[in-house]
C-alpha cells in the first residue's frame, strides 16, 4: 500500500509528464495543418499572414521547448534528491 505521499508524488510526477507533452505536441500540431494558415490575408508589417504566423512561432516552439526541459529536469532533480535521502 503507496503512503499519501508516494502518492501524491506518483499524481505530480503524472502532470508533469502530461504538461511536457503538451509542451511538445503543441507547436506540432499548431503548424502542421498548412490550410488554415497559407493565406495573404491580414498582412502586418507588409508580410502575408503566412509569414508572421511561422515567425511568430520561433520564439513560442523555443519556450514551449524550455517548458518541457524546466519540467523534466526539475521532476528528475527531485527524484535525486529524494533517492539520496
Amino acid at each position: 500500500m503507496k503512503s499519501p505521499g508516494s502518492r501524491e508524488r506518483d499524481r505530480l510526477g503524472t502532470l508533469r509528464l502530461v504538461l511536457r507533452t503538451i509542451c511538445l505536441v503543441l507547436p506540432f500540431v499548431a503548424l502542421l495543418p498548412l490550410p488554415l494558415y497559407a493565406r495573404v490575408a491580414p498582412r502586418w508589417g507588409g508580410f502575408p499572414f503566412f509569414y508572421w504566423y511561422q515567425f511568430a512561432w520561433i520564439p513560442g516552439c523555443s519556450l514551449a521547448l524550455l517548458a518541457a526541459y524546466l519540467l523534466r529536469n526539475r521532476s528528475h532533480l527531485a527524484s535525486d534528491s529524494r533517492s539520496r535521502r
